[in-house]
């Protein structure tokens, strides 16, 4: 019932406003039910809520994507720190190979155990260790057992 009240004072226009008092905005309809405004003010755009539960949300998104980069940065620059002579890695390109010679910038592979094949690459191209290299102590001690 108040739908048609509305609704019917939006296609007539505001009643006459009493003296000393301001006139009441006129009733607009939006989606079947009348809405009013304040007085010279424009109606808001649809949608312009979302705006403001966007903003969290791309925040939060940025946030998060930074922190995980981090995360796997702190993890790679372990992985790399402890990079040993005879680990076998697997580089960038595919090759995998056991290290020979760990410099600060660069890393010596033997790729092939037959012909002693080695190839120099930069520390940043090991994406992954496949086996550490044993412990000392532990070669040591199964020599010992074998004797």
């Amino acid at each position: 019932m108040t739908h048609l009240i509305a609704f019917a004072q939006a296609q007539i226009g505001p009643g006459p406003s009493l003296a000393g008092q301001p006139a009441t905005p006129a009733p607009t309809m939006v989606n079947g039910v009348a809405t009013t405004t304040p007085t010279g003010a424009p109606p808001a755009p649809p949608g312009s809520d979302m705006f403001w539960i966007l903003i969290p949300v791309l925040v939060m998104m940025v946030l998060f994507s930074t922190l995980s980069g981090r995360k796997q940065k702190k993890a790679r620059a372990k992985m790399l720190s402890e990079l040993r002579k005879n680990d076998r890695v697997v580089t960038a390109g595919g090759i995998i190979g056991s290290v020979v010679e760990v410099k600060p910038d660069v890393v010596v592979l033997r790729v092939d155990e037959g012909r002693e094949t080695k190839l120099t690459f930069t520390r940043d191209a090991i994406t992954t260790i496949l086996q550490p290299a044993a412990n000392e102590t532990a070669v040591e001690s199964a020599t010992k057992t074998n004797l």
